[in-house]
């Protein structure tokens, strides 16, 4: 089912290519450039579309216009009339105008719609291949945040276009188990569990344990960042005292060098009893600025101001970290006092911390049981809080692969091995495995243009403590799910940022001899979130949570129709699939390669979803009362009617001249096939939110201006009632695959 527009914009490639011989690919960036446009004609008894062809015709005598222009007309009818349903085409003064037969449009879209052939062309896309999908992997250390939300989301309506082109999917989540943020989190609860410090009843899993991630993280980060601040005041001072040695030379001869001098010794003798360090230094910075230029002649002294400057500027920079940590303290410590003391008493310094967690890390890959046992019974606990987290939105998994599972892990150990026998593994001084990708680059052309226009470059897969990095494990489980899972595909639904490392793990597939595997694995990259006023982190506790993200939106969704219907006595099961809707329409308005910015203040503003869901009862309704049925029950018996309706109106030959808000949405209709597939080939699922959206909209005008259910001219009702029946199915599609809830009646 190809697009009226498109299909006339091909017809008209072949058309003009031949009339004015010129090559089919001439013609067809003309369009693509805007040189050429089709476009609605201002006039409807002109026709539907019109295109000015005074690009092409300047090249000619005025005179040769009006043949020209039959010969076109000519040619565009032998190539578009069946095809694209062209009616009749005229030319007028350079414009070629075109009329569209909508209701043969309308009647082949129906008669396709009911033998089921549209959604038949659409499951021989995938033709039962299987593809898996890997979406949200969140690590289990903190409640998912939004931006682990729009993950979801993505991976989720992703899988359900997958299917409904006849993919067979599975979707997975990997849990990252073996890292340091886990490690850090297990470190914290031995801290807490050993003080008696218990979940509060209230309190969900995800939401407590995020808690104690970000607690421990914020004092071992804290106690670091207080280290970190005294080497570099430390070393500020000794540049202070070199700068002033200089300058006391200097100063004699030059009276610039005296502002600067009185300016240093202040800061050196006021830093024995100042207590405020912060603002002394802070006040030497701004001034020190001032006089690098002052000091151009004198190289010596201004190389000498720029390492101070520099290293000031270095302080701030770490002491506005530090500022982030002591707010993030404040918060936590005063919520959750006791959880606080437990973790300040036993957390003394951070280098101890430190070691801790790495042990815990290094044992959980050796595969020690009681580690292992704590960290499967605290990771578990976590998914139980995602999982209630995202039933809400209808996003559940075919499975969750651990990290840490027996299997991932003898395939680590493989991956490394069988790294390290081809020519690119390369054991460095200090133990650890390097993959040299420029040496690969240079033997497959592959590789090369996987990173082009950069350099391949080199990565670590093993430490020199023997432990992997995430890119190893990686490699592991992309083998896992190509090997163990079956899959001929897979899609990583994987934030941008890890875009080099993806095309790394897609490098050692390559170089150890998976070329197909290689080939078949995709990075569907999306970008992050960003709230105003707002800068989320785990580390620090600092979220906008998906849990908050549901609850805010049935707020909205409550606060509207209590001020539209002043009632409260709602129903809370419409409300959420309301709720649900506009939250998931939330997370797909941007396309998945830009930024999503949000305002959490103005959330009751993104109503897309609720726009969709609007026009789907709205059609439900109409066709309930028109034929005494009830749509979402018995599609079978709708189906029939609708069968019924159309032999009828063929019987009776009489021709509807359908309205421009008709015509608008018949068109709308036929880009169903098409939006489809440009999301699927351009991996952006928010191409159908916007159709949806577009096609809820222009549904609402022509059911606000013309009657159905009152016309009294049965052919126009029929045909009215049809259009309906045509936008109901169509919506049940698409919120299908978006994952909206079909409500009944809101």
């Amino acid at each position: 089912m190809t697009s009226v527009r498109d299909c006339i914009i091909e017809a008209l490639v072949t058309a003009l290519s031949d009339v004015f011989k010129l090559s089919n690919e001439n013609v067809r960036e003309l369009f693509n450039s805007g040189k050429l446009k089709l476009a609605s004609t201002p006039d409807p008894s002109l026709g539907d579309y019109g295109v000015a062809l005074h690009i092409l015709l300047k090249e000619y005598d005025k005179n040769l216009w009006s043949e020209i222009g039959l010969k076109l007309c000519s040619k565009v009818m032998e190539t578009a009339r069946e095809k694209c349903n062209v009616e009749k085409a005229n030319f007028v003064n350079g414009y070629l105008n075109l009329t569209i037969s909508h209701d043969h449009i309308l009647r082949d879209l129906i008669e396709r719609v009911l033998r089921g052939e549209f959604l038949k062309e659409l499951s021989a896309v995938g033709g039962g291949r299987r593809v898996l999908v890997e979406h949200t992997s969140a690590n289990p250390v903190h409640p998912l945040h939004i931006g682990s939300g729009r993950n979801s989301v993505l991976g989720d309506t992703f899988a359900r276009l997958l299917r409904k082109l006849g993919f067979s999917v599975e979707t997975r989540f990997y849990v990252n188990d073996l890292g340091k943020q886990v490690a850090t989190l297990i470190y914290g609860i031995k801290i807490a569990e050993s003080s008696g410090i218990k979940k509060p009843d209230h309190i969900k899993p995800d939401h407590w344990y995020g808690v104690i991630y970000a607690l421990t993280n914020v004092l071992v980060e804290l106690d670091r960042l207080r280290a970190v601040l005294r080497q570099q005041a430390e070393h500020i001072f000794k540049l202070l005292e070199e700068l002033e040695n200089a300058l006391t030379v200097k100063s004699n001869k030059v009276e610039n060098f005296i502002e600067v001098l009185v300016l240093v010794r202040e800061a050196l003798k006021k830093a024995k009893f100042v207590h405020d360090q912060v603002a002394l230094l802070k006040k030497l910075y701004t001034t020190c600025r001032v006089h690098i230029e002052r000091l151009r002649d004198y190289p010596d002294l201004r190389l000498l101001l720029q390492s101070l400057v520099g290293a000031l500027n270095e302080y701030r920079k770490i002491w506005s970290e530090y500022r982030k940590f002591l707010v993030a303290e404040r918060k936590l410590s005063t919520t959750y006092p006791e959880l606080y003391s437990a973790l300040k008493t036993a957390i003394k310094n951070y280098l101890e911390a430190e070691s801790a967690i790495r042990d815990l890390m290094e044992k959980a890959e050796s595969d020690d049981p009681e580690v292992l046992a704590t960290i499967r019974r605290v990771t578990q606990s976590v998914l139980e809080g995602f999982k209630e987290t995202l039933s809400k939105l209808d996003i559940t998994f075919n499975g969750f692969d651990f990290e840490s599972s027996k299997e991932i892990l003898s395939l680590t150990r493989t991956v490394v091995s069988d790294i390290v026998k081809t020519k690119y593994g390369r054991l460095l001084k200090n133990g650890a495995i390097e993959v040299d990708l420029n040496s690969a680059a240079s033997d497959y052309d592959y590789v090369r243009e996987l990173f082009y226009p950069d350099q391949a470059g080199r990565f670590i897969i093993q430490r020199s403590d023997g432990t992997t990095l995430y890119v190893t494990r990686d490699i592991a489980y992309a083998l896992y799910k190509f090997k163990i899972l079956g899959a001929s595909e897979v899609y990583n639904v994987i934030a941008v940022e890890q875009a080099r490392e993806q095309k790394q793990v897609k490098a050692a597939l390559y170089i150890l001899g998976f070329r197909d595997e290689a080939r078949g694995l995709h990075h569907f990259a999306y970008e992050m979130v960003q709230l105003k006023g707002m800068k989320m982190s785990g580390r620090r506790g600092v979220y906008y949570t998906l849990d908050e993200l549901v609850i805010d939106m049935e707020n909205c969704i409550l606060r509207k129709l209590v001020k539209e219907r002043g009632v409260v006595s709602l129903n809370p099961e419409v409300i959420t699939k309301l709720a649900v809707a506009n939250a998931r329409a939330l997370l797909l308005t941007v396309e998945p390669g830009k930024v999503l910015s949000l305002d959490p203040s103005r959330i009751c503003e993104y109503e897309y979803g609720t726009i969709v869901e609007y026009a789907y009862v709205r059609a439900q309704g109409i066709l309930r009362n028109a034929l005494n049925i009830e749509p979402l029950e018995e599609p079978y018996k709708l189906e029939f009617k609708i069968e019924e309706l159309l032999k009828n109106l063929i019987g009776d030959g009489e021709k509807h001249i359908f309205s421009p808000e008709e015509k608008l949405l018949i068109e709308l209709l036929t880009d169903f096939n098409t939006i489809l597939l440009e999301s699927y080939r351009e991996l952006k699922p928010n191409k159908i939110l916007e159709y949806a959206v577009k096609l809820a909209l222009q549904f609402n005008k022509f059911y606000e201006k013309y009657p159905v259910i009152g016309e009294k001219n049965k052919v126009v009702r029929a045909w009215r009632i049809i259009v309906v029946y045509l936008t109901y199915r169509f919506l049940t599609e698409l919120l299908d695959i978006l994952g909206i809830p079909k409500p009944r009646r809101i």
